[in-house]
Parts: structure tokens; C-alpha cells; sequence
């Protein structure tokens, strides 16, 4: 397996996509296999679609839209005129997908369909794949996990991210090979030839305040322990978010989101973040992820520090996974929520310069998004917010 990144900053969205893909091919040495792209919104249109397909042919294409750039292993990518990334795999004796379903009425059976779509197009039909690539638009995740999984099973892993925008207004889009999409399910199936490690974190940690959910419905918490869930949140964060002002918080909300233990390691819980995106004037909390009755809920809290250091530990672990050196890494993806993003903008360069250290300067292409998707614990596959998922070949 071969692996390589490119960039573009150019306002021109063919010129740019153009550009990347020549970096692209000239770094490979060769035509990929298959190539992950994702751009922010500014690019997001079919002059970007026709450009990769002239430039790449033959070569599956899978990704979305990143929220305010990209970032490689030469740093953050980022300009007023937007940004967009590729990563390219060739690797002749392995065997790569692309399938994609519009979400409609059903987002599990979108799951499904796209899957199966993928496994065919890899000319695996009715296989496992080693794991999956995914891209999907925020709203129902949960869904389109489980109707992946109905066709894989649970144990594969399921990698990736929600295509995000500039402004939380739905200007996300979803890449598929020659297609731009909008509200559809995208997912490759991975089978390399050589090894992988995934891993699946955040950089929060519990304050020691939690409760139970008495009262929900899909993504809005009504009442945590038989009280005003904003109310609760609210006195949790020491007034930090109000529970008197109705609206969105998602900025304030942003050092505090809530989470689920999903897992347990060696005896340390595994948590899974929900990110609070709007208080309800009845003092209900709405979600980025689905939400139950029963659920025990933990107050957490990052700084940013933890923030910036957290995508370079979790490559690193990652890596360990795998079980190669660093220096026999031959490349990666990682997904870095893009509210993580936009909390430590000014300090983006330091991310993507660990993620490089962490990866032994291997190539890599790293994306913002509006939900994370990734494998807690044996194959453990969970949606969440706030967190980081990366993928590593060696």
C-alpha cells in the first residue's frame, strides 16, 4: 500500500481540485486506488465532482464537507476562499468500494442499501470488510449505524464523520465517486492488504456530576432525575450555560457536553459525548446524538489543552492497535469535530503538527465534522460528538 495527501487553497474550485489531484498522482507515483475528499462548503458544488473525475479516473471517491478547513501533515489548511483536502490509496492487492443511498424517510435502510452498494462495488459481495468508511449529514447517525451493521454485523469497525458546514444552515454535502450529494449515506468498504488501527476518544473528562435521564425523546433530554433537564445542566455548570436563556448553545456548551459511558478498559470507563445544541424554553436540552430514558449521564469537561493534545494521543493509540513502529506507518485519516475545531481555531497549527509526530510524518488527511463515528472497544461502533476517530495503515 501506497499513501499520499495534497491540498489546495485556490478560490477556483477546478483549478484547486485539479491541482491537489496532479500533487496527489506525482506523490503516489501512481493512479489511486481510492481517494477520500473533503472540502469546505465553498467547494462543494459539481466543479469540484467533474475535477477529481477528470483528474483521477477510475479512482472511487468518498467524503463531505469540513467545517472551516482541512489539515494534513503540512499543517491547517484554512482561507477565506475555503480549502480542500485529498488522501489517496493505492494498493493493488487490496480491494475498495463506494456506496451511497439517499437517507429519505428511512435512515437505517439507507444504511443498508449503501452498504451493500459498497461490497459490490469493491466485487465482494456478501464479504466482511476489514472496516468501514463513512460520511453521512448530521440528524439520525444511530440509524444508518445500524443498518451498516445489519449488513456487516456489529464487530467490523465503522470509521468517519457528519459532513458539516460553515454555519450549522445545512450547507453540508456528502462525495461519492462522480456524484455530488446532498442528505445521502456514503460508505467504502476497506479490505487493505495490509494491517489498521483505529481509535475513538475525546479529550474530556467527567467532573464527578451526573444523573439518570427520567424523561426523552430521540435527541432532546426533558428531564434528568425528574427535573428540568436545563435546569440540572444549568447548576451542573455553575451558571456557565443559563438555563433562563433560551437558544442556542453550542459555543457555551462546548467546554461541558454530557456523556455515556460506553465501555470500560482495564476498569477505566470509556465515554461517549453528547454536545447540548439548544436549550428549549420549557428547559429541555437538544442533542447531536440520540438520547434515553435510563440513561446515566456524566457532566464533562475539557480545557484546551486537552483539546489540542487529544488528536495526536489518539492517533498514538491508534497506532498501538496496530501494533507496527511509527516509522512503518503508512498513513492515515483523522475526524476532529469541528466544535472542538472552531474552540481552539488559533491553535490548529499545534493539532496537526502532533497528529504529523504522532503519525512519524506520514502522510495523512484530517477533517471537521459535526459527529464522530468510531469503535470505543471491540468494534463497540458509536456515534458522538466533541470527539476524535482516526484510522491508520501500516
Amino acid at each position: 500500500m501506497r499513501t499520499a495527501s495534497a491540498f489546495s487553497l485556490d478560490p477556483d474550485t477546478a483549478a484547486g481540485a485539479a491541482s491537489a489531484a496532479a500533487d496527489l498522482v506525482a506523490a503516489l507515483g501512481e493512479r489511486p486506488d481510492i481517494v477520500m475528499v473533503y472540502a469546505t462548503e465553498h467547494h462543494a458544488g459539481p466543479a469540484l465532482i467533474d475535477a477529481l473525475a477528470a483528474a483521477l479516473p477510475g479512482a472511487r471517491l468518498i467524503g463531505g464537507t469540513s467545517c472551516g478547513g482541512v489539515m494534513t501533515e503540512a499543517g491547517f489548511h484554512a482561507g477565506p476562499d475555503g480549502a480542500l483536502g485529498l488522501f489517496g490509496v493505492s494498493d493493488p492487492a487490496g480491494a475498495y468500494g463506494v456506496g451511497f443511498a439517499p437517507i429519505g424517510e428511512d435512515a437505517h435502510a439507507a444504511g443498508e442499501a449503501a452498504m451493500a452498494l459498497a461490497l459490490a462495488d469493491a466485487g465482494r459481495d456478501f464479504e466482511g470488510p476489514t472496516l468501514v468508511w463513512c460520511c453521512q449529514p448530521p440528524g439520525t447517525e444511530e440509524r444508518v449505524l445500524s443498518g451498516v451493521e445489519a449488513v456487516i454485523g456489529r464487530r467490523t469497525p465503522i470509521i468517519g464523520g457528519s459532513s458539516a458546514d460553515e454555519a450549522i444552515a445545512g450547507a453540508w454535502r456528502q462525495f461519492a465517486t462522480g456524484q455530488l450529494l446532498a442528505d445521502h449515506v456514503v460508505v467504502a468498504a476497506l479490505f487493505p492488504s495490509v494491517g489498521h488501527g483505529a481509535a475513538f476518544q475525546s479529550g474530556y473528562a467527567p467532573t464527578g456530576r451526573e444523573g439518570v435521564v427520567t424523561k426523552a425523546q430521540d435527541r432532546q433530554v426533558l428531564e434528568i432525575d425528574h427535573r428540568p433537564a436545563g435546569e440540572i445542566y444549568s447548576g451542573w455548570t455553575n451558571g456557565e450555560v443559563c438555563a433562563e436563556t433560551a437558544g442556542a448553545i453550542l459555543a457555551k456548551s462546548t467546554p461541558t457536553p454530557l456523556g455515556r459511558v460506553a465501555a470500560e478498559v482495564g476498569g477505566v470507563p470509556m465515554f461517549v459525548l453528547s454536545h447540548p445544541a439548544l436549550m428549549g424554553t420549557g428547559g429541555d436540552l437538544s442533542l447531536f446524538t440520540d438520547i434515553a430514558e435510563g440513561d446515566r449521564i456524566h457532566l464533562m469537561r475539557g480545557s484546551p489543552d486537552s483539546l489540542v493534545k487529544r488528536a495526536g494521543l489518539v492517533v498514538a493509540d491508534a497506532l498501538a492497535m496496530g501494533g507496527w513502529p511509527v516509522e512503518d506507518t503508512a498513513g492515515g485519516l483523522v475526524i476532529y469535530c469541528g466544535g472542538c475545531m472552531l474552540h481552539v481555531r488559533e491553535r490548529m497549527d499545534e493539532v496537526a503538527e502532533q497528529v504529523r509526530e504522532a503519525m512519524g510524518g506520514a502522510p495523512f488527511l484530517g477533517a471537521f465534522t459535526f459527529g464522530e463515528q468510531g469503535a470505543i472497544v471491540d468494534s463497540c461502533n458509536r456515534h458522538g460528538n466533541l470527539m476524535v476517530s482516526a484510522l491508520t495503515f501500516g
